[in-house]
């Protein structure tokens, strides 16, 4: 009893987010998932919250970080220095220059477009360079998980992937919610028809880890459309 008093008042104190939820989630999938020699891809790395768990996991693996934000990139390098690959990149479905909407006050909203955020925010347009996941990763031996944070433009980051994501096969985890990727005119039935056509089933988070059934398509627009979740997981159908 004292411990549940413990745990429900740590609850009251510290509200467990959605975020906080799908961090948990993710963790779990990972260790799921990933094997001793396994590669990870970190598309949006930020600080490398995500990347820390798969370096502890597959230890013997190759690992990939992208990273837009030239500061972040930089402190990346240095903490991961010799322990995997670290790009001053935005993964997109083209490589080239484009403007990026940094937010200053909230790094981790940004994002190649300006998308709607909780509260005003102070953002900074800046200069970054693009690339695909196919010209950086069509070559390598093995891409066993894929995780996809960049506010909206995860349907660009995907279509740059499709020969990797026919190659490879990769579990997929990726990020996609209301006031982010329809700032990129993108829906959620063009993402379930990405991955129908790709041979893929989706998830919740949740249910992956619960061995529920995939989700059928209008009950992934439901969800979409009522913002219930905003994480998701891609695999392929065996």
């Amino acid at each position: 009893m004292v411990l549940d008093f413990i745990k429900n008042t740590i609850k009251k104190t510290f509200p467990f987010t959605h975020n906080m939820r799908y961090d948990v989630q993710t963790f779990k999938i990972m260790k799921i998932v990933l094997e001793n020699e396994s590669t990870f891809i970190d598309v949006g790395c930020h600080k490398g919250e995500v990347l820390d768990q798969a370096l502890k996991l597959s230890p013997m693996g190759s690992h990939f970080a992208y990273e837009p934000i030239p500061y972040l990139y930089d402190e990346l390098k240095v903490k991961y220095k010799d322990k995997c690959v670290v790009k001053n990149f935005a993964i997109s479905d083209n490589s080239g220059n484009s403007d990026f909407h940094h937010v200053v006050s909230n790094p981790a909203y940004s994002g190649i477009k300006k998308r709607s955020y909780p509260k005003e925010e102070k953002i900074s347009k800046i200069k970054i360079k693009t690339t695909t996941l196919d010209d950086q990763l069509i070559n390598e031996n093995r891409v066993d998980l894929i995780k996809i944070d960049v506010e909206g433009g995860e349907f660009g980051v995907l279509k740059g992937a499709e020969k990797v994501i026919e190659k490879f096969h990769p579990v997929i985890i990726f990020e996609h919610g209301l006031g982010a990727s329809d700032y990129y005119n993108t829906s959620s039935e063009d993402i379930f028809d990405f991955f129908e056509n790709s041979k893929y089933s989706l998830f919740t988070l949740k249910g992956f880890i619960g061995e529920s059934s995939p989700l059928q398509k209008d009950k992934f627009n439901d969800l979409y459309n009522r913002n219930k979740e905003y994480y998701f997981l891609a695999m392929f159908k065996v």
